[in-house]
């Protein structure tokens, strides 16, 4: 072989290797896109999730506060209750459905707390559900609120931080560079017992 056939080769083969580099590069580029399309879908699906679920929480958690509030009212009705226990009853479904969708989706974390919201309104919602059958049997509802309310309340606050820490511990997974928010003034204003 002369000079120009080993020259002609050697030309030949450094076009091999780059374009077998070119490849192995395409290659890696297309599987770390794929993985990050991968993760991105899977951001976008525990987003969902968690925004139903905390959507179903914060919706019963409302309705039970708003059912507490209803017995201090001098116009409380038991038919108005009823019908407000009743939504409340309807949205425990609800919620069950959204935590059992957090539970599947993970991590362990935000399938605790949205395990524990849900209880704290739910233990809000049965005393609740013990009040509306005891005055609708004749009981006093004055007397009731006055020797039972301290102990609603106490459940709202714990419901209310059980919620909270539900939404903290989202907001932890979705947006892990994200630093602690303010306490929510709001939050302690629900928890003070109205004048």
């Amino acid at each position: 072989m002369d000079s120009t056939a080993l020259l002609g080769l050697a030309g030949i083969g450094g076009t091999v290797v780059v374009a077998g580099i070119g490849v192995v590069g395409t290659l890696g580029s297309a599987r770390a896109t794929a993985s990050g399309q991968a993760a991105l879908e899977e951001q976008k699906a525990r987003r969902q999730v968690y925004a139903a679920c905390a959507t179903a929480v914060l919706g019963r958690r409302d309705t039970a506060v708003g059912l507490l509030d209803r017995f201090r009212d001098d116009d409380f009705s038991v038919a108005a209750a009823q019908a407000r226990l009743d939504e409340l009853e309807e949205l425990r479904g609800v919620v069950a459905g959204a935590v059992g969708a957090v539970v599947v989706e993970g991590p362990y974390g935000v399938a605790h707390c949205a395990e524990s919201a849900a209880l704290h309104v739910e233990v809000l919602a049965g005393r609740l559900r013990d009040w509306v059958s005891a005055v609708a049997a004749g009981r006093d509802r004055e007397e009731l609120v006055a020797s039972q309310m301290r102990y609603a309340r106490e459940d709202q606050g714990l419901m209310e931080l059980a919620v909270g820490r539900l939404g903290a511990e989202c907001r932890r997974v979705l947006h892990p560079d994200e630093r602690d928010s303010p306490a929510r003034p709001a939050l302690w204003r629900r928890l003070l017992p109205r004048a």
